[in-house]
């Protein structure tokens, strides 16, 4: 009785399939497609944009961290190592905060949180620290 209840419903899936396959409710016009294509507005001009391939404009995006938003982000999810990529540090230390569950069971982001409120004055050498202690 199993197998020709398994043989009903293998039949039934396979008619269904097939019908959704074959009745296929869009058509393309590719027409209409290169119609729209050649009367479209460009949207995104990069003349005059110089600006966005400047490096001073990196480097004075990465001189104005604050300090408190790094320890606001150490308190709240510093076993992430979120703090430590706002700062500047690559991605991939996330990765190593997680292999050592929260950065040694959460014992470097607590460091890192006494460091960033004691040197909250020049935290320069913390800025683009790959290293996984960044003290």
């Amino acid at each position: 009785m199993k197998k020709v209840f398994l043989l009903t419903m293998l039949i039934a899936m396979f008619a269904s399939v097939n019908s959704f396959a074959s009745s296929s409710k869009y058509k393309i016009d590719e027409a209409a497609i290169d119609q729209v294509f050649e009367t479209g507005v460009n949207v995104l001009s990069l003349e005059g944009s110089s600006d966005l391939m400047d490096i001073n404009n990196i480097t004075s995006v990465k001189a104005g961290q604050n300090a408190w938003i790094a320890v606001i982000l150490d308190l709240l999810i510093g076993g992430l190592a979120i703090h430590r990529v706002y700062l500047g540090g690559t991605p991939i230390l996330i990765l190593g905060y997680l292999l050592t569950f929260g950065g040694i069971f959460g014992l470097v982001p607590f460091i890192d949180l006494i460091v960033l409120i004691i040197n909250n004055q020049d935290i320069s050498k913390y800025i683009d620290n790959n290293a996984f202690f960044m003290w």
